[in-house]
């Protein structure tokens, strides 16, 4: 062959032998050498000029036939389709009648079902896409086959059809059972009593706002609160009173004041609303919820305890106040509660919201009208 050399400057030959073994060498309309595939991978797609293309191939860890490798495929090629045995189907048959052979190519591993057994046979490597009956590279081993799977081409992958075994690298669905030492599938969630060993363990993960958590099981149990109970956990739930006062003789309010200033860089959310009297059960009292949007400041901190053991403090908690000296209420009013017993303004998980950034709060003012003890008190979490 003129015009191209070998590396010791002797002219590069090619051809083929009397037996017809080896390979020619040819040249292109632009003069440039093509080569063709050293291996049988030419049997998937068509082979570009000048290219060679390289597979990969799984051990299956021998086949029938001694067809002990099968290339892997991509996704495009886990197409998976099925038709019915129409014909020869049973021990020692070397051919299928099939219903279709849409997809069907040389060489494909062809799954055979029904009859109590599956087994794979071979597409002969010399088949003619389209051709029924197909020819197998080896003989049937099982009794009355019904039905036949292989791969086909799916533009877009199998999606949720499922698909084959062959040519699927198992190393991104492999998981190991720390137990038992061995390594297991990873399977589908499609029937109860499964064994573990093919579960694989996973912790549901929650949103903080800036970063996720694992949520949270005890001996085994998932832990599940409400919302309320779990900021509570986290050390973001805080009572607010009084503490116990003295109410004078004759009609007089008390304030409690919680304010949420547009700095506190927090939400909060008011889960209760509770006053109390020691008078109250012959002497009824009532209860008015005022929202506001100024601190009263009043002129006496209020209580702020956080109701985990060792948790930080409020965020508001110098927005909390109070005062002794009757100060008459002004409506509107949000809420109003009248009775002869401590009273609870927030039932059935009623809460009231002070989104942060915005500069609101609420005051609970309780009217008595006889000389006693009382206590003003809420609940809430901040966020």
């Amino acid at each position: 062959m003129t015009s191209f050399m070998n590396a010791d400057g002797s002219g590069l030959v090619g051809g083929l032998s009397p037996s017809g073994s080896g390979q020619a060498l040819q040249v292109d309309g632009s003069g440039n050498l093509k080569t063709t595939p050293a291996s049988s991978a030419s049997l998937d797609g068509g082979v570009g000029q000048a290219f060679t293309p390289e597979v990969v191939y799984l051990f299956n860890n021998g086949a029938p036939g001694s067809n002990s490798f099968d290339r892997k495929r991509e996704l495009q090629g886990k197409g998976i389709i099925f038709n019915n045995i129409t014909a020869g189907g049973g021990v020692g048959s070397t051919s299928l009648t099939l219903s279709s052979v849409a997809g069907l190519i040389a060489g494909a591993p062809i799954l055979l079902v029904g009859g109590g057994y599956t087994e794979v046979v071979y597409v002969a490597s010399n088949y003619v896409p389209g051709s029924n009956p197909v020819s197998l590279q080896s003989a049937i081993v099982y009794a009355s086959h019904t039905g036949a799977f292989w791969d086909g081409y799916a533009p877009q992958g199998p999606l949720l059809n499922g698909l084959l075994a062959t040519g699927i690298d198992p190393v991104a669905s492999v998981i190991i059972d720390p137990n038992a030492g061995n390594y297991y599938l990873v399977r589908a969630a499609s029937q109860d009593n499964c064994s573990g060993s093919n579960i694989p363990l996973s912790s549901p993960a929650l949103f903080n706002g800036s970063s996720l958590d694992r949520a949270v099981g005890i001996n085994g149990v998932p832990s599940v609160q409400n919302w309320v109970r779990q900021l509570t956990l986290q050390g973001h739930a805080y009572s607010v009173h009084s503490g116990l006062q003295s109410a004078a003789a004759g009609t007089n309010d008390y304030p409690l004041s919680l304010f949420n200033p547009a700095g506190s860089g927090k939400s909060i959310l008011v889960y209760s609303l509770r006053v109390a009297a020691s008078n109250a059960a012959t002497n009824a009292i009532n209860a008015r919820l005022k929202l506001t949007t100024s601190d009263p400041a009043y002129g006496s901190q209020a209580t702020v305890s956080n109701q985990k053991a060792g948790g930080a403090a409020s965020a508001i908690a110098s927005s909390c106040t109070y005062t002794t000296t009757s100060t008459t209420p002004t409506a509107p009013f949000a809420m109003v509660d009248i009775g002869n017993g401590p009273l609870e303004l927030l039932q059935n998980e009623q809460c009231v919201y002070l989104p942060a950034g915005s500069a609101n709060g609420l005051t609970l003012t309780l009217e008595t009208s006889a000389a006693g003890s009382y206590i003003i008190s809420m609940k809430y979490v901040e966020f």
